[in-house]
């Protein structure tokens, strides 16, 4: 079966982290045969903390049993950290055992595969989570300018009650039709 991700998908920022070299290579030809083209290394919990925060993954792809700060670590702190992004966290690990995966998904963890990895399974499943991430940022994105739309509405009527003319109040109003152009020209985007 050939896995052929979305643009939107290839796009993707991907941060695999795993102690095992030979795990982090076969998991990245995968991805890179499968179209993904944005992928990042870390050997184990402090490194992937560290690239996190640099580069803001859009998904990672964790091993549980690392040196330094294992998976679970890794989960508990990037939960933890507001500043961090809410990114799809998929672990994949060598721990079959029911307790292992209970802990990594109350950690944080979105997703569970156990290794030898079905590397088919794992594209699917990154571009299933990826997708509903930016989904996800886009109706973020989306609020934003809803809020930004709702103040400047209150502007222009709290200017239109303090008894200023209609006419003066156009700039904000071209404002309020400016920011309204964005969101339909947004939602044609997401939607195609």
């Amino acid at each position: 079966m050939s896995i052929k991700s979305s643009l939107r998908c290839a796009n993707a920022r991907i941060l695999i982290v795993d102690d095992a070299e030979f795990t982090r290579r076969l998991t990245s030809a995968a991805l890179a045969k499968a179209g993904f083209r944005r992928i990042e290394f870390a050997k184990d919990g402090v490194e992937a903390l560290q690239k996190t925060a640099e580069l803001h993954p859009d998904l990672v792809i964790l091993d549980l049993s690392m040196p330094r700060l294992d998976g679970f670590g890794y989960c508990e702190r990037v939960r933890g950290d507001t500043s961090l992004p809410r990114m799809p966290i998929i672990v994949q690990t060598a721990l079959e055992d029911r307790q292992s995966r209970l802990r990594a998904l109350s950690c944080g963890a979105d997703d569970f595969l156990t290794k030898p990895l079905d590397m088919d399974e794992l594209c699917l499943r990154i571009c299933v989570h990826v997708e509903r991430y930016f989904m996800l940022c886009d109706a973020n994105d989306m609020c934003g300018y809803l809020k930004m739309e709702i103040e400047q509405m209150q502007r222009l009527r709290a200017y239109m009650e303090q008894g200023h003319p209609a006419s003066s109040g156009t700039d904000l109003l071209d404002n309020h039709l400016d920011v309204m152009k964005v969101l339909v020209e947004c939602s044609a985007n997401n939607a195609g």
